[in-house]
């Protein structure tokens, strides 16, 4: 039975920063099925690919062999007695281009049709649909995304029906995406540009590398990719539309098996509730840095707080224990406050650095009580 299949929320920076902290340091469950996560894993440095945001509405198309095409918004199933912008018309119009992409795909992945649904989704734009957009005096046309979603015929059962079926899985819009096998080496991403059917991989994009340990390094790089975006969208000049306005980027890298993605917003397309990226000083988060090393977590102080939050040589000395990190915290902050204060001025250093502070001083901890305790 065809049942909608949902593409998610595309969230922001943080919200990545927060999935894969989580995923890297996940080790398991407790007798409560609770999650355990080690803080003091090291967070990896991942390469994210950047491609252009477009202005209109998600949709996709959706086949398996048991309940045949049919299309999608984000939010239903379309049909052309109950459409959206003409998006289902267009689509059925057009099967034939769709379901060779969906053999394409199946055949590369070996995709199993008789128990699982592929679904593409693409931004469905063009014909006015989205006003003051790059693409919005174009004929209408679909944009693939860089990856589609495969999910089991029958859904999981779970808990929260709405929730994301657990057994899907995200695939790239390409073949030989080991990056091997293209002319310049490069994934052959795939479209059918004759049916108006196009991928966002064959638009210029971009990549950097995140690291999570200091993800905001990296916020400079991202910042000027959107300003040249919202300047002069690249989508719209390839559809010979120049000086457009571009809406920002979506960002998306593999990790552990999960899609992670993230979007940026140009100030001109961001709403109340989508903060725009913000420049920061790579000079100033140096220092930052360097004050912590060398200052603030040395290891003198790090065992000295240890001491005294543990109470070590005293008659009442007290067993360590992870209930115990804020004292530890609080120790540590407390001294870097009162013996470092003037090296603090003189870098122009604030209070916002105890955050910082926090996070390498917890690392610490949480090895010191693996060791207390044999690991």
């Amino acid at each position: 039975m065809k049942r909608h299949i949902g593409f998610g929320s595309i969230g922001q920076l943080r919200q990545a920063i927060t999935t894969v902290s989580q995923r890297a340091r996940y080790t398991g469950k407790d007798e409560n099925d609770e999650p355990i996560y080690d803080k003091h894993i090291k967070l990896p440095t991942l390469t994210f690919t950047a491609s252009e945001k477009i202005h209109g509405s998600n949709a996709s198309v959706c086949f398996s062999n048991a309940d045949g095409f049919w299309v999608q918004s984000r939010e239903n199933i379309i049909t052309l007695e109950k459409d959206n912008f003409g998006c289902a018309a267009w689509c059925e119009g057009n099967k034939d281009a769709w379901m060779n992409l969906i053999d394409i795909f199946a055949t590369e992945y070996n995709v199993d049709l008789d128990n699982n649904i592929i679904s593409i989704f693409f931004e469905w734009c063009g014909g006015g649909i989205q006003k003051k957009s790059a693409v919005s005096s174009l004929d209408k046309r679909a944009i693939m995304f860089q990856h589609f979603k495969v999910s089991p015929l029958v859904r999981t059962e779970t808990p929260d029906p709405n929730a994301p079926d657990p057994n899907a899985y995200w695939l790239e819009t390409a073949l030989n995406t080991d990056k091997t096998a293209g002319p310049n080496g490069e994934a052959i991403h795939f479209a059918d540009n004759e049916a108006n059917i196009f991928n966002i991989m064959l638009f210029p994009h971009y990549e950097f590398e995140i690291d999570f340990e200091q993800p905001k390094m990296c916020q400079n790089k991202m910042v000027e990719q959107v300003i040249e975006i919202e300047t002069n969208s690249p989508v719209g000049k390839k559809f010979g539309v120049d000086g457009n306005v571009g809406e920002g980027v979506v960002c998306t890298a593999m990790f552990k098996d999960k899609l992670i993605r993230f979007k940026i917003k140009g100030e001109k397309h961001s709403a109340s509730k989508v903060k725009t990226l913000k420049p920061v000083d790579e000079a100033k988060e140096q220092i930052k840095i360097d004050f912590v090393n060398e200052f603030a977590c040395t290891a003198s102080r790090l065992e000295q707080a240890w001491d005294k939050t543990f109470a070590v040589g005293a008659t009442d000395e007290i067993k360590p224990v992870v209930e115990k990190t804020g004292d530890f915290l609080r120790n540590v902050i407390t001294d870097v406050m009162k013996e470092e204060s003037d090296i603090m001025e003189e870098r122009g250093i604030d209070k916002s650095i105890n955050g910082t502070i926090s996070k390498v001083a917890r690392g610490w901890f949480m090895e010191q009580l693996d060791k207390e305790a044999g690991l």
